[in-house]
């Protein structure tokens, strides 16, 4: 698999997939403003994620139409239900029904995909956040029941205040960067690690988590 297209009504929404044999999960990323699917960051973090033997989808949350409006990139709650949509979408796909599922996100997709773990919770098992602004999500917060990590550069006010909102089991993991924007190898390596563990620990399959 690779890129695909995902149906929803009339509109379709442009995604990059890969499916590593017997999955023991699958982590949707939920990108932020300016950024896409081709994303070198994000993109190394899902193919080691997939070297974990988890799957990852990662869509476009608007269409090109959408995209051309500026506002609909910090329409929070437009995007959160793009996202559901495409979890759908995905659980109707055979082998991915019942899979365990995780968020990714950053920038703005930060808060739509805590607000989306808020309003669904029953279905999503683990949420990681690299840096973005869950503050967009503030009221949602609390109502999140997914183990989330908040990965990001530094502690400021706002990042505390959001974690300390969180009513989950929760972590915070600061990686100092020098880019703000993780591009450093060892920064990136290090969030892809954290992702990694993160991600198996929450992610395993019904069985294993009994064993």
């Amino acid at each position: 698999m690779g890129d695909i297209s995902i149906p929803l009504g009339e509109r379709r929404l442009e995604a990059a997939l890969q499916v590593p044999k017997q999955p023991s999960g699958v982590v949707v990323f939920v990108h932020g403003s300016g950024v896409d699917r081709f994303d070198v960051r994000d993109r190394y973090v899902a193919r080691k994620l997939r070297q974990t033997g988890i799957a990852t989808l990662q869509p476009e949350l608007l269409d090109a139409w959408q995209a051309v409006e500026r506002h609909n990139a910090f329409d929070i709650e437009l995007q959160c239900a793009r996202l559901l949509e495409a979890v759908r979408w995905l659980d109707g796909k055979r082998w991915a029904s019942g899979l365990p599922l995780g968020y990714f996100a950053s920038g703005i997709g930060a808060g739509v995909a805590l607000m989306a773990a808020a309003k669904k919770p029953e279905r999503v098992a683990a949420v990681i956040c690299r840096d973005g602004r869950p503050d967009t999500a503030l009221f949602w917060l609390p109502r999140v029941k997914a183990p989330t990590l908040l990965i990001v550069e530094g502690l400021d006010r706002p990042c505390l205040l959001c974690y300390e909102s969180l009513g989950c089991q929760k972590e915070l993991v600061v990686v100092p960067t020098d880019s703000h924007r993780f591009d450093e190898p060892a920064a990136l390596d290090a969030v892809a690690r954290q992702a990694c563990r993160w991600f198996s620990r929450y992610l395993a399959e019904p069985h294993s988590r009994a064993a």
